[in-house]
């Protein structure tokens, strides 16, 4: 359509360079003479082209030309990179590509980016570009979609449900369902979704509830009341994985740590992944549990050892 190439015209000359019409015919897949035509109707709807003629010359715009003094502020124009540039950190798959048009249209250069964003993972993670990409189709669209679930306790599920909207929340990306067999919204880590298949039935569901303002695992999960001791060798970990209000500094540089977590097992490996570094204080289950575990661990590897 003309409208679409016209601003398509105006966003390849808005980065600044000057350029000529038969690179311009190029990138729209249209003859010289359009393009040229094209240039006469944003003359006259006010948008300055201009051409020069001899070395480096071609087709441009005026450099005091943007299109968003019209009806964007400056700060609005930060809100809407910094936006874009935290949902590209989070690693949406078109995230690179809509900060590029934006910066491009507001004159504003990578190198000016006082904000970085990068929450990916050195291990990455089962949420790829294609599963992100089937959930977004199924969302929009409003289909049904059918997954095998792995739940942080270890059960695996077959479900049926009704896809609500996708969210990015520490380090991870979630989607918020309503399932269809427990009869309520939940919020699912997209990377333990498997077998995912987006079906032709429609629904009219809206979401209820505002995923965002309560963790799931408040409302999914038993909360009890944990203590622990960390070694100070461990200090950047209580730094960056525990709540500051909830990290107690002892005289001997370790740390306790009181806090209400969820004890299933997501928990004892995360606490086994301190190896000697931690001690559990409270509760009297959770470290008969770790003492299992270990005891098992301990087991295999003499196993291991023995048969070599």
């Amino acid at each position: 359509m003309q409208v679409e190439r016209l601003f398509k015209i105006v966003f390849l000359l808005m980065n600044g360079s000057c350029t000529t019409a038969k690179e311009l015919a190029g990138h729209c897949s249209v003859s010289v003479r359009t393009i040229q035509r094209d240039l006469d109707t944003l003359s006259l709807a006010g948008i300055p082209v201009f051409s020069s003629r001899g070395y480096g010359g071609g087709v441009g715009l005026l450099k005091e030309f943007t299109m968003d003094k019209t009806f964007m502020t400056e700060q609005a124009q930060a809100d809407i990179l910094h936006g874009l540039e935290a949902l590209q950190g989070a690693g949406y798959p078109d995230g690179n590509e809509s900060f590029n048009k934006f910066a491009a249209v507001f004159r504003k250069k990578a190198e000016d980016r006082w904000l970085r964003v990068d929450f990916s993972s050195w291990c990455g993670s089962g949420f790829g570009k294609e599963k992100f990409d089937l959930l977004k189709e199924a969302i929009l669209r409003k289909k049904v979609i059918t997954f095998t679930y792995f739940s942080s306790e270890n059960r695996i599920s077959e479900r049926v449900a009704e896809p609500l909207c996708l969210l990015f929340r520490e380090r991870a990306w979630y989607v918020c369902v309503f399932d269809r067999k427990k009869g309520r919204e939940m919020v699912l880590r997209a990377s333990r979704i498997r077998d995912l298949s987006v079906t032709d039935e429609t629904f009219e569901r809206v979401m209820l509830e505002d995923p965002m303002t309560t963790p799931d695992y408040a409302t999914s999960y038993e909360l009890q009341r944990v203590v622990l001791r960390v070694a100070a060798d461990y200090a950047f970990r209580v730094f960056d994985e525990f709540p500051e209000q909830d990290i107690h500094p002892q005289p001997d540089g370790t740390f306790l740590i009181d806090e209400r977590m969820p004890i299933n097992e997501w928990l004892t490996g995360y606490l086994l992944s301190f190896a000697d570094g931690l001690e559990v204080i409270e509760p009297v289950t959770l470290q008969n549990t770790l003492k299992e575990k270990i005891c098992l661990m301990q087991k295999k590897y003499d196993t291991q050892l023995s048969g070599s």
